[in-house]
Order: C-alpha cells, then structure tokens, then sequence
C-alpha cells in the first residue's frame, strides 16, 4: 500500500495550522455542540486539535451526552490542560428564564408553569420543544405534558400532516443531512414541488433547515434542526420498513455514480439493511452482492485516509459476506485489513499478516504474500529482533525471485536492500533492480526509498556522494508526497550529518524537520521512530532535561507497546545521565537492561555502543572487572559498525582510560576509515586532551567535549600548569552544571581547588 495522499493527515494539519493562526492574532474559541453524534472523523480531528494545537491562547469546547463515552471511553481524560465538567440540570429559575426568553414574553401561568418546570426537570431541549408546540399551536390548546424528550418529539411529529411526517420519516433514513431526491427515491409519490412546498413548510416550523451549499450537485440540501428530531422521526418507523427504506436509499446513491466521494454513506445504509433484515429474520441473500463491493470501497477510502479503525470495520463486514470459497476475493479483504490493523498498531504480532499471507499464497498471488513477507521483516526489525526480521525477508525474496515485474515485487527488493543497508551488509544490485522495476512501472515512492537506500548504502561505505542520492530521494518523496519516504530521507541525511559533516546542530535540525513531518501524518510507528532518533542528539548537544523526559516517555511507551528498536541507544542515554547525576542504581539498573536487549537484537549497530556504554559506566563506578570485560568484547567486535554511532567513541576510549588499555583502544581504532570523531577518538588515546576536546566542540558534540576537557585538566594540574588547567576547568563545569551532571562537577570543583 502507497501511503502517498494522505489526505486525512493533510486536511488535519491545515484545519490544525488554520486554527493556530487565528489564536496567534487574538485568543480564540473553537465550540463543537453535540459531539455524541458525530463521526468518527470529526471526533479523531478534536481529538488530535487539542493534542497537537502549538502554544496559541485556543479554548476547545466540546458539548456531548454521556453516550460519547461508549464510543470514546477515554475521550476528555489523561490529556493535558483538559477538564470535564458533568453539567447539572438547570435550576428552576433559569428554566423559567430560558422559555420566558424563548417565548418572547412573560412565561405561562404559574400552575401551567409548575407543571412545565416538573417535567423539564431542568434540560433546556425539554423547554424548548414545549415552546416550539406552544408557538405552532397556541396556548388554549390541550397539549400533553411527554414524560421524556422523545414523546414531546415525537408529539411534535404527531401534530404534522401525514405527508409531513412520511417525509420526515423518509428523511430520517437517509440522516441528518438529507436530499428531495434521496426523499423521493425511499417511495415519497409527491410530485417535486410538492415535496418542495412540504420542506419549506417544515423549515418554517423548525423541523429542518435549508443549507447554502450541497454536498450533491443539482440537489438542494437539508439538515434537521436537531439530530433527536431524526431519531424520533427515524423510530417511528416499523422496523420491517426500514431496512427496504435503507436500500432504495443506497440505490440512490449508486444512482449518482459517485463512488469515492459516496463510499462511507453507500456502506453505511447496506450495513443498516443487513442488520437490520437479519434481527427481522428476513432473507438477505440478495443484498450480499450489492454491499461487499459498497464495503470494500468504503475500506479502502478509508484506509487510504488513515482512518484504520473505520477501515478495519468495513473490511471486515465485507469478509463476513463472502463464502469461504470466494478464496480471492477473500485474500484481496486479508490483505487490506492486515495493512489497516498494522497502521492502527493492532497487529504488534504479525497474526493479521500471517493469516493474509496464507491466503494469498493459497490463489497463488506471491508477489503480495511476499509484500506480507517483507512487512512482517519490518515489525520485527522494529521490535529490535534483527534475525527474525531476516528470517521474512529471505521469505519474502523467494517467493519473487522468479516473479514477473510487480509493485509488490519492486516493493519487497526495495526493503530487502533497506534492511541490509541498515545491518551493514549493503547489496548494491538488490537496491538497483528495486530501482529499475520502480522506474519501469512508474513507482515514484519505491523510487525516492531505493534512492535513499542506495544513498545512505555508499555514505557507510565512505562515499560521500552517496548524499545526493539521499537528497535526490528526499526530493522525489517531497514532490510525490510520500511522507514516509521524506520522513526516512530527512532522518538519514541527519546521521550523515552527524557522523560524516561532523554537525551535530545540523543533524538536529534535519531530525526535527523528519519529526515535524511525522507529526502532520501522526501514526504512532513513525512518531516513535523519529522521537527516538532525537533523544541521542539531545543528550550529545546538552539538553539533557529535554533528553531524560523524552528517554522516560520513550520507554515506558516500549513497556506498554512492546520493544523498539531504539530501546538499547536511549536506554544507554539515560544510564549515563543517570551516573552523571549520581543516580548509580538507576544508572546500573539501564545498563543492565540494555545490555540485554542488545544481545538479543544480534544487530551490531546495537549492541557496540551498547557495549562502550556499559564498559564506560562500569568503569566510572569501580566495578573494573566487568567494565574489563565488556570493554575486551567491544574490542574484539571492531569498528565496522560505528562509523555513524559517534558516541561510542568517547565512551569506549575513555573505558580504556580508565581500565588502564590505553594500547589496546589504539589497535581497536587503527583500522578505522578518517572522519573528525575517529580523529578526536585517536586524540584522547593519545593524550592530546585539550585538541581532542576542541575538535569534538566543534562538531557540537558538548557532552564529549566536557568529559575531554576535564581529562584535559587533570592532566594539566599534575603538570602544574594551573592557568590552562583552570581555563579547561572552566569550560567543562560550565557544562556539567548546566546539565545537573553533579558527579562531574564535584570532580571538576575538586581539582579546581587543588590547582589553586
């Protein structure tokens, strides 16, 4: 699936930006009324307004019955600066104040009044039907006092024309927005102008009202006045009617051939035909054939909008109509219901995957299953388990190896390229036939990730022309509108700039804008991926409270959700910034952890800076004999993988430093291709402290530098060059300070006084 065009994201975040523009200018409130009736779209677009609404002075108020919280059971709760607020009913004096307004004069006689009051029982809608009957009828006439809001509705409708009330009714089926031509289509036999003259009545009388603009060409659209209005109106119909009534309106929506814009309403009225024939005990067998395309096009309007959770319904009450021996209609359903429970995250174990991989093989579909294939490489990647990942892969490239040319086979040698890219085990001529077939079939969005792959596949290897080929990408992702291409490209041309332009700031700046991007899409996986890739450059540039909220945020969301694959590097984080403020069981208790989530990645790009972590913490708190240890393993595994891991360096040299192997940190560099950390990294071998410190400020790597320039002054004091030692000093408290790194402090402070 392309997830180019995603146009619900679009639509949110201009809606979103629009928003926050006017609350710029002056403050700004935004009222929803009656959210409880609302679709699932307006609710997910509340929902994300005041999730991701900027700092702007905006006020959402949102008005609903207590039924919402069936649909939304968290909705108002565990969000920041959101309140609810359970409203009592309406004293007596403000009820009698409110008709009193609505009539236009003083309220009724008191024992009328009295009686009104009793049962209103203090909700306006109460009130203000009453009055409604009042004005239409005149107060001399005998008008019941209804027990409830639905029998002072549904007097109301008693009190119309027949023809009124059929139309009404009619127009209750099609829902609260409706159409004379939908009206007349459910059976209505009055002429058009006398379906006319009956709406214009009814608007006058409040019932409905006329709309300026249609969401149908050539129709004039109604609304009701009140959504209870329609379901009054809609419950008086016997139910062996409705489900009829339900057809003809979908054969009128068919009628308007229309399909895409049409797609959710067209399901909507054969779901209500089904469901609505089966509790009738009527046969159904005829609507089957009508609703399973109906259902599968609103599935996929959905799903092409990010809306899995509707996607996923629809989807599936298209399954439950075909037989079990409609095997390729039913592979076709399988496989679009697995991408939406994978894009809601309700597949965290692939079952949903399997199960249409299965299916598909079963018609004989493998380029597909092998899609299915290289997806479940990918979940398991994510989850930080590099084997398994492999394991589908290698599936995945079977199964199209002898395929002719497909999106689905351009799409699987695509990943398999991108993931081999990523296990430094880069394959050039995987990457160039993803390409070729792209370029064949026109696949723009396999194209920009190919390129990307291929980009970032020679920057590894010490090209680095390799990023204009990342740049090159990006742009095609930008063009095509392919957020998640752009995302991967904006995130590698950061680690580039981390690892190869030796420019922290710029590297921060290109995750922030792979982040923002992934913030306008708003799907979890791609939130996660980028937040994480953020958390190592803040605590290397010195943002460290920025770093530690995010680190915890980070993985309790694994606690909850399961592993990522950013857990061990943000883990390791965190143990260090947890040592530097004397947090020691803490820290040990990180370490541990990611050391064991390393090992079981089997991903070296994981576990070598996970062990140049752990042997540097270890170190620092005394326990040398494990730090030793960990410190050999690191050193047996080589550099191959480090080129853009730059933290491991300090951590590792300064491990040896401390464990005394000072000698075997040079042979572990020796080999190491040129770049300005492996430079600064073979500066601290060799004592060159303050060079070594200058050269890694430079590069905005801050948290290295400090630690180099304490190293750097102790060196200084034992020589006792007192000046120099203090202008180190100096600098490198100005950052421990500020970061509440307490334990380097105390030793910066300490030899600050011994120089003096």
């Amino acid at each position: 699936m392309s997830i180019g065009g995603d146009r619900r994201a679009e639509v949110f975040a201009a809606w979103r930006h629009f928003f926050e523009a006017l609350a710029e200018q002056r403050p700004l409130v935004l009222v929803f009324e009656d959210l409880h009736w609302a679709d699932d779209g307006l609710l997910d677009f509340v929902d994300y307004l005041t999730d991701w609404a900027g700092e702007v002075s905006l006020l959402v108020v949102s008005s609903a019955r207590p039924e919402l919280l069936a649909r939304r059971p968290g909705w108002g709760g565990g969000k920041p600066n959101a309140i609810t607020l359970s409203l009592i009913p309406l004293s007596d004096v403000d009820t009698a104040r409110l008709i009193g307004s609505l009539l236009g004069r003083p309220v009724l006689e008191a024992g009328q009044q009295t009686l009104l009051l009793v049962h209103a029982g203090g909700n306006p809608l109460f009130a203000e039907q009453y009055v409604q009957m009042l004005a239409e009828h005149g107060a001399d006439d005998e008008l019941p006092l209804p027990e409830s809001i639905q029998a002072i509705i549904g007097a109301r409708l008693d009190l119309l024309a027949p023809a009124e009330k059929r139309l009404l009714q009619d127009a209750a089926v099609i829902g609260k927005v409706f159409w004379p031509g939908a009206v007349a289509a459910l059976g209505d036999d009055a002429s058009r102008g006398e379906l006319e003259e009956h709406l214009h009545g009814l608007e006058r009388k409040q019932f409905v009202r006329r709309e300026r603009r249609s969401s149908v060409a050539g129709e004039m659209q109604y609304a009701f006045a009140h959504v209870l209005l329609r379901d009054v109106a809609y419950g008086q119909i016997p139910r062996a009617a409705r489900a009829g009534k339900h057809v003809h309106a979908a054969g009128w929506i068919e009628s308007l051939a229309r399909p895409e814009d049409q797609a959710e309403m067209l399901a909507h009225h054969y779901l209500s035909a089904l469901e609505l024939s089966r509790a009738a005990d009527q046969d159904a067998t005829d609507l089957a054939p009508r609703a399973r395309p109906a259902l599968q096009r609103a599935g996929d309007r959905a799903l092409a909008l990010n809306s899995f959770a509707a996607a996923i319904g629809y989807y599936r009450a298209a399954l439950g109509l075909w037989p079990e021996q409609a095997r390729q209609e039913r592979a076709d359903l399988l496989f679009q219901l697995a991408l939406a429970l994978g894009g809601a995250g309700e597949d965290d174990d692939g079952i949903a995957l399997d199960q249409a991989r299965l299916a598909l093989l079963d018609v004989g579909d493998r380029a597909r299953a092998a899609e299915t294939e290289a997806r479940l490489g990918e979940l398991w990647w994510l989850k930080g388990h590099r084997d398994r990942a492999f394991e589908h892969l290698g599936r995945a490239q079977a199964l199209v190896r002898d395929e002719p040319a497909s999106a689905g086979k351009a799409y699987v040698l695509s990943e398999l390229a991108r993931y081999r890219m990523l296990a430094d085990e880069f394959d050039l001529q995987t990457g160039l036939e993803a390409m070729e077939l792209a370029e064949a079939l026109g696949l723009d969005e396999v194209r920009a990730n190919v390129l990307i792959t291929i980009g970032m596949g020679r920057t590894l290897a010490g090209d680095l022309q390799g990023t204009a080929d990342v740049k090159r990408g990006l742009e095609i992702a930008l063009a095509g509108n392919f957020p998640t291409a752009a995302i991967r490209g904006y995130s590698n041309l950061s680690h580039t700039a981390e690892s190869a332009a030796d420019d922290l700031a710029e590297g921060l700046r290109l995750a922030l804008d792979a982040e923002k991007l992934a913030r306008r899409i708003g799907t979890k996986a791609l939130l996660r991926w980028t937040g994480g890739a953020l958390i190592g450059l803040w605590f290397e540039l010195g943002d460290w409270d920025q770093c530690a909220r995010a680190a915890d945020e980070f993985l309790a969301e694994s606690a909850s959700l399961g592993p990522h694959y950013y857990d061990t590097y943000i883990r390791g984080a965190r143990s260090w910034m947890r040592l530097a403020r004397d947090e020691m069981e803490a820290a040990l208790e990180d370490q541990a952890e990611l050391l064991i989530s390393a090992r079981q990645a089997k991903d070296p790009q994981v576990l070598k800076p996970a062990l140049a972590v752990s042997a540097y913490v270890l170190a620092a708190i005394g326990r040398a004999e494990e730090g030793q240890r960990i410190l050999g393993e690191l050193f047996a595994a080589g550099t191959a993988d480090l080129s853009n891991l730059f933290e491991s360096f300090t951590d590792g040299v300064l491990a040896a430093e401390i464990l005394g192997r000072r000698d075997d940190a040079r042979r572990w560099l020796a080999n190491s291709q040129d770049s300005p950390w492996f430079d600064a990294a073979r500066a601290l071998i060799d004592q060159e402290f303050a060079q070594a410190a200058d050269s890694l400020d430079s590069m905005g790597a801050a948290r290295s530098g400090a630690l180099a320039r304490l190293r750097a002054a102790e060196e200084l004091v034992k020589a006792g060059r007192q000046a120099e030692a203090d202008d180190q000093l100096r600098r490198a408290l100005s950052f421990f300070r500020s970061v509440g790194a307490t334990r380097f402090a105390r030793e910066g402070e300490a030899l600050l006084a011994a120089s003096a």
